[in-house]
């Protein structure tokens, strides 16, 4: 097992430390940082100021989709959560009651209610179709009654997690280290996954793009580029570039300019590493302006 150490900026890794993740995470000393108030300054503390890890094979060090291999942990943000803090802790010990895994408050512990983020170890390693298959069902089925909304940022396959720090809100008592026998078994629960995804994929049960002629490639051209750009994605350097692009075409394409804002955002999800609301609303303002004028 490989763990990678690194911030959210760069994305550079730190070459890898041969250890399980309950070792690692046992022998892991937390940071003391305080939490600013200021979003911004939060963002610059979680961005550029502690650490945090990938757990699994990578063929470079540098943090992006096609140098990660597979995952050997299941790792997910417990963000939206609708019981106590203390019920959440039960849900999730029962429901892995018999295996290993780590429990610990995020950094937004305390600043944005209860947060916490839950690290898994798997007896297999995980590539990148499984991995998004095993957090929605995870999220909408296993932890149903814990989560009211999916975090959708759980699913993004290079995205690295923030490893514990201890804060005016979070006490090192609050990093529960359950080290068992037995791995999460992976095979057994992807076959469960699986059944389970059947009857929730309405859209593909009913029809499959397989049905549809190729005719229509005939007319691409560069507005069909540019619509497609919005759920392409995009890996961490180009995002402002990307943002700029879709804002001054659909505008230059006189797409209404409140419509313009709303799909950019939607452009902004679909990255990596999404940037902030006011990194998005900054560029798309500065593009308007020079496309439409301003008053």
């Amino acid at each position: 097992m490989s763990i990678y150490i690194g911030k959210v900026r760069p994305s550079i890794m730190e070459e890898p430390i041969n250890k399980n993740i309950i070792q690692f995470f046992s022998e892991y000393e937390p940071k003391q940082v305080v939490v600013p108030v200021d979003p911004e300054e939060q963002k610059k503390l979680k961005t550029i100021g502690v650490d945090g890890f990938i757990a699994g094979i990578m063929t470079g060090l540098t943090r992006k989709n096609a140098n990660l291999v597979s995952r050997d942990c299941l790792i997910l943000d417990l963000d939206d959560v609708v019981l106590t803090e203390e019920a959440m802790i039960q849900t999730v010990h029962k429901l892995l009651a018999d295996v290993s895994y780590v429990l610990y408050p995020t950094i937004s512990y305390g600043v944005k209610g209860v947060r916490y983020r839950l690290v898994i170890p798997l007896d297999e390693n995980v590539n990148e179709a499984d991995y998004k298959l095993l957090v929605h069902f995870f999220s909408e089925k296993l932890l149903k009654n814990v989560l009211k909304a999916v975090d959708v940022s759980n699913g993004t396959w290079s995205q690295i997690q923030l490893l514990p720090v201890l804060t005016q809100f979070v006490k090192r008592e609050q990093i529960l280290i359950y080290h068992r026998k037995n791995k999460f078994p992976l095979s057994q629960t992807l076959e469960l996954a699986k059944t389970w995804a059947i009857p929730q994929q309405k859209i593909e049960t009913k029809k499959s793009f397989n049905q549809f002629k190729k005719g229509g490639s005939r007319y691409r051209n560069t507005t069909t580029e540019l619509f497609e750009s919005i759920v392409a994605g995009c890996e961490e350097g180009n995002r402002n570039n990307r943002i700029a692009q879709i804002t001054g075409g659909l505008l230059a394409r006189a797409v209404d300019v409140s419509a313009v804002l709303e799909l950019v955002r939607v452009a902004n999800q679909y990255f990596t590493e999404p940037l902030s609301e006011k990194e998005v609303e900054e560029t798309f303002y500065s593009i308007a302006r020079k496309e439409l004028g301003a008053n």
